[in-house]
């Protein structure tokens, strides 16, 4: 795909956070001694009271999943493309979810203190100051951040060898990107068939129970996938535009057979058209 570095960019995602678990050889030798084995395994303790550090997972777990979301994979390294039309909706909502992330880790790290002391009491003869990390410090083991890379342009290659050498790793290198590039876009058409396939399954089913989000996760793939189409694929902009027609409220579905009826069918054959084009 030509001009691939103007219409996307690598992105990676990094955090870090103070796992509060500490591996405690001695307890595991008393356990040896006492049951008169060896090998017996692991055993981490919890350095302070787990449900302290909940807040700051809740959000580093939401970023993951808003990341996934918004870009497509990319390489085995971690990396993921993020388009250019994704650019400037991604970048907002990251910032939101790094000054969370940020706000929460320096709570925790005023609490640490008084985490320390009732860990104390509750570790028992367990507790060793040791094991915390200095207290200035806390706030620095919690980190979220963004790399971002260009794409590489195959044009643009300077490596000092032969021509014919050159054109060989050109050419090898145009073969992973498309590869690539085919990877990516499955992958949208894989988002579409596992939602729509899932609302088909359970609006067939009379009986079946469903979540709103039945229909807010196809709301967010509306959404989204418009600004993942890196490549203008003709086919994803017109199952999006099929996909509108199940934007419907939840409730109508539960409360109308006929409608029920008639958006099952609707989801079921947007399914059997992905299918088609991923088979």
């Amino acid at each position: 795909m030509k001009n691939l570095s103007e219409k996307a960019l690598l992105v990676n995602l990094h955090i870090s956070q103070w796992s509060a678990r500490k591996l405690d050889k001695n307890v595991i030798r008393q356990l040896e001694k006492q049951n008169h084995t060896r090998n017996i395994g692991r055993f981490n303790k919890l350095l302070i009271d787990e449900e302290k550090l909940k807040p700051i997972q809740k959000i580093a777990s939401a970023c993951r999943i808003f990341v996934m979301d918004n870009t497509l994979p990319w390489g085995d390294n971690g990396d993921r493309l993020l388009p250019a039309t994704n650019y400037f909706e991604f970048l907002s909502e990251i910032s939101k979810y790094k000054n969370d992330f940020q706000a929460a880790a320096v709570q925790f790290s005023r609490e640490y203190p008084t985490l320390i002391q009732d860990s104390k009491q509750r570790l028992g003869a367990m507790f060793s100051v040791t094991d915390y990390p200095a207290i200035d410090s806390m706030e620095q083991r919690f980190q979220l951040r963004v790399g971002f890379m260009p794409m590489s342009n195959t044009e643009d290659f300077r490596l000092q060898i032969d021509d014919e050498e050159v054109k060989e790793l050109k050419k090898i290198m145009e073969e992973e990107i498309n590869s690539r590039i085919s990877t990516a876009t499955r992958d949208i058409w894989y988002r579409i068939k596992d939602q729509v396939g899932h609302m088909a399954e359970r609006l067939s089913d009379p009986n079946a129970i469903f979540k709103n989000s039945l229909v807010e996760n196809i709301r967010d793939l509306v959404k989204v996938l418009p600004r993942l189409n890196f490549t203008n694929d003709p086919e994803v902009e017109k199952i999006v535009l099929e996909m509108h027609n199940l934007l419907i409220d939840p409730e109508l579905l539960r409360v109308n057979p006929a409608v029920r009826s008639e958006k099952a069918d609707r989801a079921r054959e947007i399914f059997d058209s992905v299918s088609s084009l991923i088979a």
